[in-house]
C-alpha cells in the first residue's frame, strides 16, 4: 500500500488542477468531466490494479469513474489488489462558484474492505482523538452528545464548536445547539473536509454533526482512521429519519486504509491551485492508518 501513495497524490494533483481551470466558471458539468478525466488517466498509469467501489453514482450524474470500473496500469491483466473511494471534485459547486474546501480526494483499502451502499444520505458524527472513548454516538440525543463532549474536553458548552452543512433538514439540530448555547460552523459543501477539521486542534472544531452524502462516508471513515478519530454513520432519508443502523468508521472501511487529496479552492485543510509562470503550484495532504503519518506535499509542477 505505501509503495503506490505518492501515485495517488499524482493522480488527485491532476484532478485538482483540471478543476482549477473551471474556478467560477459555473459550468459544474465541465468541470466535473475534466477532473475525471485527469483522475482517470493518471490512475490508469500506476503499477497496479485497483476497483473503484465508491465512485460517481446515480446522485451525482457525472461522467465516471463510476462504481465497479477496473483502474491501473495492471486492470486487464491482473485481478483488483485494492478498493479505490474517490471523487475527483468534493465540491463541484464551490469551484464552479469560486468558494472554499474543494478537494479532489482518494481513500484505497484492500480487497473488501471498503462498505457499499446506493443510498443517497447519512447521519454523521465525526469527532478527534480526544473524544475517542468518550462513548458518543448517532443514538444519542444531541443535546447529551454536546454535554459529554464539552466534559471530556473540559470547556463550557459556549466553547464548544460543531460544524454541520448549512442544509434546511439541520434546522432542528442548529436551533437546538443555539439554545444551548453551542457555537456552529455552517459549511456550504465538502463535509469531508468538515469531518477532518475535528481531528486538528487548530481548526477549532470539535464535532461533525448532520447528514451528507453517504459515499463520502467511507472516504472520511479511511481519513479519520488515519488520524486516530471518531467517526459515525448511519443511512437516512433526506429528513434525517434513520433508514438503518449505526456504523463505526471500522465498519466502513476495514483493514489498513489510506487517504490522499489535493486543494482545488482553498479551504481549512488545503490551499487551492494557485498558478504562476512557471506552472500550477498544488498543496496535498498523504496519511497511512498502519502508522498514523501524515505527510504534507507542496508541489511545484512544470509546465511541459
Amino acid at each position: 500500500m505505501k509503495s503506490v501513495l505518492l501515485d495517488l497524490i499524482r493522480a488527485t494533483e491532476a484532478a485538482a488542477i483540471s478543476a482549477s481551470h473551471f474556478i467560477g466558471s459555473g459550468d459544474k458539468k465541465a468541470a466535473d468531466a475534466e477532473a475525471t478525466k485527469s483522475m482517470r488517466e493518471r490512475l490508469n498509469a500506476i503499477d497496479f490494479s485497483a476497483r473503484v467501489v465508491i465512485g460517481e453514482g446515480k446522485k451525482d450524474q457525472s461522467d465516471g469513474l463510476f462504481d465497479g470500473e477496473l483502474v491501473g496500469a495492471n486492470r486487464e491483466t491482473v485481478p483488483p489488489e485494492f478498493d479505490l473511494a474517490i471523487d475527483p471534485i468534493d465540491g463541484t459547486r464551490p469551484t464552479v462558484q469560486s468558494g472554499p474546501e474543494a478537494m479532489s480526494v482518494i481513500a484505497l483499502g484492500t480487497v473488501g474492505s471498503m462498505w457499499f451502499t446506493e443510498e443517497y444520505y447519512m447521519n454523521k458524527l465525526a469527532f478527534g482523538p480526544a473524544l475517542v472513548g468518550a462513548g458518543l454516538s448517532l443514538s444519542m440525543d444531541l443535546g447529551d452528545l454536546c454535554t459529554c463532549a464539552a466534559r471530556q474536553l473540559g470547556k463550557p458548552l459556549n466553547r464548544l464548536m460543531v460544524c454541520m452543512l448549512d442544509r434546511p433538514r439541520h434546522a432542528k439540530f442548529a436551533a437546538t445547539l443555539r439554545k444551548m448555547g453551542v457555537r456552529i460552523r455552517l459549511i456550504q459543501d465538502c463535509d469531508i473536509s468538515g469531518a477532518i477539521a475535528t481531528c486538528s486542534e487548530e481548526s477549532g472544531v470539535d464535532l461533525l454533526y448532520g447528514a451528507g452524502g453517504a459515499p463520502e462516508s467511507v472516504i472520511t471513515a479511511c481519513a479519520i482512521r488515519c488520524l486516530g478519530g471518531g467517526f459515525k454513520a448511519q443511512v437516512v432519508d433526506a429528513e434525517c429519519n434513520p433508514k438503518g443502523g449505526v456504523m463505526d468508521a471500522t465498519e466502513l472501511a476495514t483493514g489498513p486504509c489510506a487517504f490522499a487529496a489535493t486543494g482545488i479552492t482553498t479551504g481549512s485543510l488545503l490551499k487551492g491551485v494557485r498558478f504562476t509562470r512557471q506552472g500550477p503550484v498544488t498543496h496535498s495532504v498523504v496519511m497511512r492508518s498502519a502508522s498514523g503519518t501524515t505527510r504534507w506535499i507542496t508541489t511545484r509542477h512544470g509546465n511541459r
